[in-house]
């Protein structure tokens, strides 16, 4: 991979590909040139463009030459230059210096003049004269070549061609192959800098693009005119004329390679629109437009298009209705667009609202006003998102700070709690002293109850209890709670009104979470229900789900938002006199919540209410 990088590579692989183009559209040249002669069936190399165009020149001199006769023949006396020029084309075009031959007939088919008096031969070995002057002149070369003149050099070299015409053509074949190769490298090896593993771009391809395509252009038009006119010259040796393809060739070769070359490196790094002289006027005035349109406030944007609009409707309404109609057409197309776009943007907006802070607004084609706030909302969202996962996170945090503290105190507390148990067997004669020890037996259990709900409730808020869904009787289960805490309630001066179908309500949950709920909403009772009122438990059954309710009159006055009861630490008691940690009801939602249920409080006054809400389960008979 790395010769793609290598700058010494490169410039001989260009240099190659250049002259092999350049040898390949010689030796094409020729062969078309002298396609006849080359590729004919008959054996004849005569018919070659270099033997033609040596006949029309021989032409003109037997032409000069036959006018020369035609003046003596009518008495007219040469001049010493005419003579002398005369003398010269004879010798020139005798037999004994030319293989040429010319016969100018009459109508009769008599020989007028010649340099040969042979009769003529097949008609395919002649080279009849176009000039409707002379429509009698006849040349043709003589098939044996005896003379050693320029005729027999270029047939000579016409029948090498012929002989080696297949080992030639696949040679030119090989030549252009090569070059289009080596082309084809030069362009995967574009954009590749030693020493940058990022493709890059040297001052060529830096050069913008359509002033490095103008000058290409001016360059190959320079180069193209001189060569048709050089070209056009019929008095110019072969050899000249091939040189001069030869190097016509090798200057658009390069042209062209390298136009290649920087169009795929532009490509590659994607900046072959962008460095144009164009591209970067027209992105000029598009800032400068921008910036101008960014400045006015949008009322005003509104006011100054509705007043064009209205002096435009004034002036042509009447005398242009086409010109009007597509202005209107244009402007209620542009209102259409941005009323589509402004329900893309509040489309947006409830999602972010609604919860998705991960909502992107698509902002491709959007105008700029729209795509403005468009950005503000993404942006909005994307903080929300940020903030959002920080809370998680901070959470998450204060959860394992909750549950490495707890797990810490439980063995000192378990340690404790043992060595009050051993003080409490003692024999010890001192009241005082016993009455301590009951206090801390008091306190400790406190403790570890706080402890253990302080981990279950940082279990549960994060999901990480393990939760076995289960068909359960709703009713069976708030029967057996109810008759667990009835000597308990009963002692506060609380009375159980019961509200529970004598038919089983099957629910799915979770049987250890769903009784932990029920513990802590009849704990809650027991700790801050007002002493001789009643406590309600009902069991209701819809077509979906079950709830059961638990509510009582509150000893202290309830002035906390139902929300806030949840929440943990919590208590109704602000006084914080009574038993509690303020967790049971915040783990009683975490808990329904883990077995897809809803826990809802409410509070009318001190009427305390708590709803459990749970997915029904299949009927026994459906299974």
């Amino acid at each position: 991979m790395e010769i793609r990088k290598n700058p010494t590579v490169k410039v001989l692989a260009f240099l190659t590909a250049v002259v092999a183009f350049a040898a390949a559209a010689v030796m094409g040249c020729y062969q078309l040139a002298n396609f006849d002669a080359i590729w004919n069936e008959d054996g004849s190399v005569s018919d070659g463009c270099t033997v033609r165009r040596l006949l029309a020149q021989d032409e003109d001199d037997i032409r000069s030459l036959i006018s020369y006769y035609r003046r003596l023949s009518a008495g007219e006396e040469l001049n010493t230059y005419s003579a002398q020029r005369m003398a010269a084309l004879e010798r020139g075009l005798s037999p004994e210096n030319t293989n040429l031959r010319w016969q100018l007939l009459d109508r009769d088919g008599g020989l007028l003049w010649g340099n040969t008096e042979e009769a003529l031969p097949a008609r395919s070995d002649l080279y009849w004269s176009s000039v409707e002057a002379e429509p009698d002149l006849v040349l043709w070369l003589e098939k044996s070549l005896p003379v050693a003149d320029r005729y027999q050099q270029v047939c000579s070299r016409l029948s090498l061609w012929r002989e080696q015409r297949a080992a030639r053509l696949a040679a030119n074949a090989v030549l252009a192959a090569a070059g289009l190769c080596l082309t084809v490298f030069l362009c995967a090896a574009s954009a590749h800098r030693r020493g940058q593993v990022e493709l890059g771009l040297n001052w060529f391809h830096r050069i913008p693009g359509d002033l490095l395509l103008a000058a290409m252009a001016a360059a190959a038009a320079l180069l193209t005119a001189p060569a048709l006119e050089l070209g056009a010259r019929s008095d110019w040796p072969m050899n000249w004329r091939m040189t001069l393809v030869g190097g016509y060739a090798c200057a658009v070769a390069a042209l062209g390679i390298g136009l290649l070359i920087t169009f795929t490196a532009r490509c590659k790094t994607r900046t072959l629109l962008r460095n144009t002289l164009i591209w970067r006027f027209c992105a000029w005035c598009r800032r400068l437009v921008r910036s101008i349109l960014n400045s006015i406030p949008l009322v005003w944007k509104a006011v100054l298009v509705s007043l064009a609009y209205l002096l435009f409707s004034i002036l042509f309404a009447a005398s242009n209705e086409f010109l009007w109609g597509i202005a209107t057409i244009i402007l209620l197309g542009y209102l259409c667009l941005w009323a589509y776009q402004w329900k893309r943007i509040r489309q947006g907006a409830r999602e972010i609202i609604g919860g998705n802070v991960d909502y992107q607004i698509d902002t491709g084609w959007m105008l700029p006003d729209l795509k403005a706030h468009a950005d503000e909302l993404n942006s909005l969202g994307q903080s929300v998102a940020a903030a959002v996962e920080e809370r998680m996170r901070s959470e998450h945090f204060k959860a394992e700070l909750i549950t490495n503290v707890s797990h810490d105190l439980k063995t000192p507390l378990t340690s404790i709690i043992n060595y009050v148990d051993l003080l409490k067997k003692e024999d010890i004669d001192n009241p005082r002293a016993a009455e301590y020890i009951e206090v801390l037996d008091r306190k400790s259990q406190r403790l570890k109850k706080l402890t253990e709900d302080l981990v279950e409730a940082s279990k549960a808020s994060t999901g990480v209890l393990t939760v076995t869904l289960e068909r359960l009787d709703l009713v069976q289960l708030a029967d057996q709670a109810l008759a667990e805490y009835e000597d308990r309630l009963t002692r506060k001066g609380l009375p159980v009104v019961r509200t529970l179908p004598e038919e089983p309500v099957w629910v799915e949950a979770d049987g250890r979470h769903l009784w932990r709920v029920l513990d802590n909403l009849l704990s809650n009772c027991a700790k801050y229900a007002l002493e001789s009122t009643r406590v309600y438990v009902e069991v209701q059954r819809y077509s979906d789900c079950a709830t059961l309710s638990v509510k009582n009159i509150s000893r202290e006055e309830l002035n906390i938002p139902p929300e806030q009861l949840v929440e943990r630490f919590v208590r109704g008691d602000e006084s914080r006199t009574q038993e509690g940690s303020g967790l049971g009801l915040s783990i009683a939602r975490s808990l329904t919540e883990l077995q897809h249920g809803r826990f809802q409080v409410s509070i009318d006054g001190d009427l305390f209410k708590a709803t459990v809400t749970l997915p029904l389960a299949a009927e026994p008979e459906m299974l």
